[in-house]
């Protein structure tokens, strides 16, 4: 069986890889790669509530946004694997599931949702990246407005990372699903809730589900390669700068300048006329105090 992948890559070869009832739903996902039909047409063999409802949101054009995580924060359990099993079924567009749309840098992740087609799947790895203890900071507020704003563009996203806790309590109030990984294979389903008066978050459990053993999947592979990348190079990330860091530095930038013009003037009015610092504080542009006005002409004439 062929699945076909963006970027006029090759197709996956996934025979051995998947079992033959998921080999079977997705070859007929390729012929017919978004069926508007009811919703369990979207996702076949994989039934569920769970399931049945990503099919509804699908058909309502809305996306899925999904926490992965591990049981007692273990590590090797699979979490990355099943994301890579959700990837393909869960991706209902013409090009269906590649490696292209999985990405260890948050950038990259929510840059998805501006290009990637309705109907795809998308995996955030290392979703810790989203620093709880960072919560208040401008760059999570502008991450996490991002996600929100992309709420409609019918993006299958799971965020992978080792326990709820590790996130931004902001990105935990906008994800609609966790998934726990309670042993190699096998995963339970909660959907998150707010109380509505009480305005907490609760989960409720909607199924379980075993997957089969991605390890031979090449975009499995890429997920590996891309967190050993990370290993490899300490300073990940460090060359990305956000917008709103831009914003900043340029106003900063055009602060600076102008109150360097403002003391050039300042300087100038006290040794260029007879007024004395505090005439000089007085007068509606100068904006600095009495004191201030024979610092700044001390230091502009040196």
């Amino acid at each position: 069986m062929a699945v076909s992948v963006d970027h006029g890559h090759e197709p996956h070869d996934l025979d051995g890889v998947l079992d033959a009832d998921l080999a079977a739903e997705l070859r007929k996902r390729e012929a017919d790669p978004a069926p508007t039909e009811a919703a369990e047409s979207l996702f076949g063999a994989f039934n569920g509530p769970f399931f049945r409802e990503l099919a509804q949101r699908k058909a309502e054009n809305r996306d899925a946004k999904c926490l992965v995580t591990a049981k007692d924060g273990q590590t090797g359990i699979g979490k990355s694997n099943c994301c890579d099993f959700l990837g393909y079924v869960s991706d209902t567009s013409a090009a269906g599931f590649s490696e292209h749309k999985t990405t260890i840098d948050p950038f990259e992740f929510l840059d998805f949702y501006g290009h990637l087609p309705p109907g795809s799947a998308t995996i955030m790895e290392e979703g810790e990246q989203f620093d709880a203890r960072r919560s208040n900071s401008n760059k999570n507020i502008d991450a996490a407005e991002r996600w929100q704003m992309a709420r409609v563009r019918e993006i299958i996203a799971f965020v992978n990372l080792p326990s709820p806790e590790e996130i931004d309590s902001r990105f935990e109030r906008l994800a609609d699903y966790w998934i726990n990984i309670e042993r190699r294979g096998f995963a339970r389903v909660y959907k998150k809730r707010i109380h509505p008066t009480k305005r907490v978050l609760y989960y409720e459990t909607l199924q379980t589900f075993e997957w089969p053993n991605m390890d031979d999947s090449e975009s499995f592979k890429y997920m590996d390669a891309l967190k050993d990348d990370r290993l490899d190079d300490g300073d990940h990330g460090s060359n990305w700068v956000r917008q709103s860091e831009v914003n900043e530095m340029v106003e900063r930038a055009r602060k600076e300048a102008r109150e360097e013009e403002r003391d050039k003037w300042i300087a100038s009015v006290y040794r260029d006329t007879e007024m004395t610092g505090k005439d000089v504080a007085r007068l509606e542009a100068c904006e600095v105090s009495r004191g201030r006005v024979s610092q700044i002409a001390s230091e502009v004439r040196d």
